[in-house]
C-alpha cells in the first residue's frame, strides 16, 4: 500500500511538473510570437496572456487580441480569444471567440455578431506546427457593416484540410445556410425574380492549390493562391437551382483564366436577376431570354439551362454574354 503510494505521490508530481512546463512554455511561446510580429507586415497586439485548466487541459486566454494588416487596409479584433488543448495531445485544438468581434476594411468596419463561434484545428506534430485540418462553426452570424449593408445566416459550417494527393493544397468545404443578403439587394432581386428574400442554401466543395504550407511561418511565407478547383458549388433559392464545377488558374496580371460550368434550374429566374443586378439592361431581356432559351432547349430540357462561365484574357463570360473585366481573384 505505502509502495502504491508513492508510485502515486511521485506519478502526480511528474504530471504537475509537465502541466507546469508546458504551460509556461505556451505562454512564452504565444507572448513571443505577438512581439516578433512588431515591424512584421501582420501587426498583432494583445492586452494579456494566461493560461490555465490544471491538470488535465492547457486553456489559453487572450484579452483583447487585434491582428491587422496595415498594408491591406485589414484588421480583427475582439475582447477575447481562447484556445483549449488536452495535455496529452496538444496538437489538437480547440478555439472559442466572442458573440461581438470587429472586422476592419478598406473603408469601412463591420460588427460581427453570433449565438456562437467555435473553431478546432488539428496540427502535424512537429515543430512546424503544420496545419492538417481544421472546422469552423458558427450559428447566427450577422455581419453589420458602417458602410451601410447587412449580411446574415443561420448556420456557417467551414472545413479546410490538405489534401491527400497534393503537396500545399488544401481541400476547403463551406455551407451557409438560411443566408440573408443586404436588404435592399435583397429585396429588388427577390422582387424581380419572384424569390424568396433569403437563399436557403450555398454550398461550396473546392480544393485550393497554395504556394506555401499553412504552418506557423505562415506570416513569413504568406502563402498565395495558386489555383482553384471547384469539385461543387450548389445554391438554392427558392426554386431557382444553380450547380457549378470547374477550374481556375491566374493569368499574368492575377486574373483567372478557366471555366465553370453552371446548371441551372429553372433558369428564366435568372434574368430578372441579371437585369436587378445590373449585368444586363431591362433592353436586352427579351433577347437574352430568346438565346438563353435556345439553349435550354439544345440540352434536351428547357426548364434546365447548362451554361459555361468563362475567364479568359482579363474578361469573363456567360454562355455567349460578356459580363465585362474579370475580377482580381489571385
Amino acid at each position: 500500500m505505502r509502495a502504491l503510494l508513492v508510485v502515486v505521490l511521485v506519478a502526480s508530481g511528474l504530471w504537475s511538473g509537465y502541466w507546469v512546463l508546458g504551460s509556461q512554455a505556451m505562454e512564452r511561446g504565444v507572448t513571443g510570437w505577438f512581439t516578433a510580429q512588431q515591424g512584421a507586415p501582420l501587426q498583432a497586439e494583445h492586452q494579456g496572456i494566461a493560461v490555465a485548466g490544471f491538470p488535465n487541459r492547457f486553456d489559453l486566454t487572450v484579452t483583447e487580441p487585434r491582428l491587422a494588416d496595415a498594408a491591406a487596409g485589414l484588421s480583427w479584433q475582439a475582447p477575447f480569444a481562447q484556445v483549449f488543448m488536452m495535455t496529452w495531445k496538444p496538437w489538437h485544438i480547440i478555439a472559442t471567440l466572442p458573440n461581438d468581434q470587429t472586422l476592419t476594411l478598406p473603408g469601412q468596419e463591420v460588427a460581427l455578431t453570433s449565438a456562437s463561434f467555435q473553431a478546432s484545428a488539428v496540427l502535424v506534430p512537429g515543430t512546424d506546427l503544420t496545419l492538417d485540418r481544421s472546422a469552423l462553426a458558427v450559428d447566427t452570424l450577422a455581419l453589420s457593416s458602417s458602410a451601410g449593408w447587412d449580411i446574415a445566416a443561420a448556420t456557417l459550417r467551414l472545413g479546410l484540410r490538405r489534401a491527400p494527393d497534393r503537396a500545399e493544397a488544401q481541400e476547403l468545404a463551406l455551407e451557409l445556410t438560411t443566408l440573408s443578403p443586404p436588404a435592399a439587394l435583397a429585396a429588388s432581386l427577390a422582387d424581380a425574380a419572384d424569390l424568396p428574400e433569403q437563399i436557403d442554401l450555398l454550398r461550396i466543395d473546392s480544393v485550393l492549390g497554395l504556394s506555401a504550407p499553412l504552418d506557423r511561418h505562415v506570416g513569413t511565407t504568406r502563402p498565395a493562391l495558386q489555383d482553384i478547383t471547384l469539385r461543387e458549388g450548389l445554391l438554392r433559392w427558392g426554386d431557382l437551382v444553380l450547380s457549378a464545377s470547374g477550374s481556375l488558374t491566374p493569368a499574368a496580371d492575377g486574373t483567372p483564366e478557366g471555366r465553370i460550368d453552371l446548371r441551372v434550374e429553372n433558369w428564366r429566374k435568372l434574368v430578372p436577376l441579371l437585369v436587378a443586378s445590373g449585368t444586363i439592361s431591362p433592353q436586352q431581356s427579351e433577347t437574352v431570354t430568346r438565346a438563353l432559351g435556345l439553349l435550354a432547349t439544345q440540352g434536351g430540357n428547357p426548364d434546365v439551362l447548362p451554361l459555361p462561365l468563362t475567364f479568359a484574357q482579363g474578361w469573363m463570360s456567360l454562355g455567349p454574354l460578356p459580363l465585362g473585366p474579370a475580377p482580381q481573384v489571385f
